[in-house]
């Protein structure tokens, strides 16, 4: 067994015109907009003083765009991960929440006001989409143990996996955000305790927007 902890960098993807826009993405293969790609280089900047041994990554083009920096910088191939995929939300995807709340305004709404507990179209569930992201995690952890990961993937579906692997409230959700390209430490101690560390680390983009004023 390691004798060292084991350090997982779970990372949103950078910023896309859908996000810009409000619009649910969920399996929707949105590309990281300009902007995005100004976040994503500036991300892979903050690794040149991080240690890392992994870089796993949701098959979907704005994770990859977001992961390509970091691997280019430290020279870790980057590693498609299935399991880190976005929630899918089926007929939801392409719409703001405005146009949800129009045209399904009870499904919508219920979802809204307690999603853990409202089905919806795609995944179906958030317990679905956490069951597949807590296995993810532990393959890695059991495969990298005392090393460090980083895992770039999706909003919605990182927080998920934070409030299953944490055994947080389900409200712990709606209380938190991760921004584009933020970073969220979570550390895996060698009797198995699971850490947060660190939620929405965004250094890199604070450095990045004030050398523009």
């Amino acid at each position: 067994m390691a004798k060292e902890k084991t350090r997982f960098y779970l990372i949103r993807h950078g910023q896309t015109d859908w996000n810009q826009e409000g619009r649910y993405q969920g399996w929707t293969d949105i590309p990281l907009s300009e902007e995005g790609k100004r976040q994503a280089a500036a991300l892979g900047e903050r690794f040149r003083r991080l240690p890392l041994d992994a870089l796993y990554v949701s098959p979907l083009k704005r994770a990859q765009q977001t992961a390509m920096p970091i691997s280019e910088i430290t020279g870790v191939p980057i590693r498609t991960e299935e399991h880190f995929k976005e929630i899918n939300f089926g007929s939801w995807e392409g719409h703001t929440i405005a146009e949800l709340e129009e045209k399904f305004p009870n499904e919508y709404r219920s979802f809204y006001l307690d999603p853990f507990s409202s089905v919806f179209p795609g995944e179906g569930s958030f317990q679905a989409a956490a069951k597949r992201a807590v296995e993810g995690f532990r393959e890695l952890l059991e495969k990298h143990k005392g090393k460090t990961i980083a895992v770039v993937s999706h909003g919605g579906l990182l927080r998920v996996m934070l409030v299953s692997l944490l055994e947080m409230d389900t409200s712990f959700y709606r209380k938190t955000w991760m921004s584009n390209t933020s970073i969220t430490t979570v550390d895996v101690l060698p009797d198995g305790k699971i850490m947060l560390f660190g939620l929405n680390d965004k250094a890199h983009l604070d450095a990045l927007y004030h050398k523009e004023r």
